[in-house]
């Protein structure tokens, strides 16, 4: 039913890096994945925004992506960051985001 797992795979992301953009647990995206539990309206507006695509197509409601632009809704600097970070390496991004995990959870 949802289309989770195959936008995450497209987009080249790790579940705990969804779930890290979303402010979601590791479990949660799995569980979403595995149709074991279903994502709150919350979750799936957020997923939609880190897709680019329409709730309909998320839901596997409508076959078009409806894409959607959220960058006008980013600030200067995250712009920045997403343009450096699409242009990283499945391992390099890895790192980065294991990197932004530590130090993120340091006070």
């Amino acid at each position: 039913m949802y289309r989770i797992k195959q936008l995450r795979e497209e987009k080249n992301l790790s579940q705990r890096a969804l779930a890290s953009l979303i402010g979601a647990s590791n479990k949660a995206v799995n569980f979403w994945e595995a149709g074991k539990v279903e994502p709150s309206a919350k979750y799936i507006c957020a997923l939609a925004d880190v897709f680019e695509c329409t709730t309909d197509y998320l839901l596997g409601r409508e076959d078009d992506l409806g894409n959607v632009n959220v960058m006008r809704e980013l600030s200067a600097d995250e712009k920045l960051w997403l343009n450096r970070f699409s242009k990283l390496t499945k391992k390099q991004a890895d790192e980065a985001l294991n990197y932004i995990d530590y130090i993120s959870t340091k006070e």
